[in-house]
């Protein structure tokens, strides 16, 4: 089915971006046969559109792939007979998501001071669209705090609600979260940073973000664990 054919209300929805398209073929293609990997896409469209049925509307959003790509992995997975360890698809969902980080880090580094203060500002103004827009659109993220401290090159922001988390709650689909909340951890490492997060909306009352360059003093204090559930999740070091 072509994507101008799926049956959704462009008035309340967004078609999912092509980088995911991309990302769902090739996954679907690398454990089945051609033929059973079109048959197989075609019942992910319909599971996407089926998803959209039930979902608040949020077309109008500046940011929306954030949003709407990560229904059309949780329908890929839905879909699927066949459920692959989900640390085997981790980088091409990060690819999908993340891709350009990894070119931007060729010339991006945030231990840089002029780098840090760069993005910093970035993610300042993306928390102003966010702070902006959730008066419009109450199921969109909700942002808890944003702080810079330019002296040390710490920015700290948080969500107090996520949609992706919100969503895999309401279709019981919390063990495929992880694996989109991971890109956060390998985007910063391509921007030779470190995320240091204790805790997301799915483990704990918001998803807080502590962004410094990986060689900041900050961030050796913290050492990288995964939970049983596959969450990447920032422990403090004793001592």
């Amino acid at each position: 089915m072509k994507t101008k054919d799926l049956p959704i209300d462009l008035t309340k929805h967004k078609v999912y971006s092509r980088n995911a398209e991309k990302c769902v073929r090739k996954l679907l293609r690398r454990y089945y046969d051609e033929k059973t990997a079109d048959e197989l896409w075609e019942k992910v469209q319909l599971q996407y559109c089926e998803y959209l049925k039930d979902e608040p509307a949020l077309a109008g959003l500046k940011i929306t792939d954030s949003i709407y790509d990560p229904i059309l992995i949780f329908a890929w997975y839905a879909i699927i007979p066949d459920k692959p360890p989900l640390e085997a698809v981790q980088k091409d969902i990060y690819r999908s998501f993340f891709g350009s980080f990894d070119t931007l880090g060729r010339i991006f580094n945030l231990n840089r001071k002029l780098d840090n203060r760069l993005a910093a500002w970035i993610f300042r103004k993306t928390n102003d669209i966010r702070v902006e827009e959730i008066r419009q659109f109450p199921e969109s993220f909700r942002m808890g705090y944003f702080s810079y401290d330019k002296e040390n090159g710490i920015v700290r922001y948080s969500f107090t609600q996520c949609p992706n988390a919100q969503f895999a709650k309401r279709h019981h689909m919390e063990d495929m979260l992880p694996v989109l909340c991971n890109c956060d951890h390998l985007a910063m490492q391509a921007l030779h940073a470190s995320l240091i997060r204790e805790g997301t909306c799915m483990t704990s009352g918001c998803c807080d973000y502590c962004i410094v360059g990986d060689r900041n003093p900050l961030a050796a204090g913290y050492a990288l664990c995964r939970a049983e559930n596959g969450l990447l999740l920032s422990v403090k070091k004793q001592g």
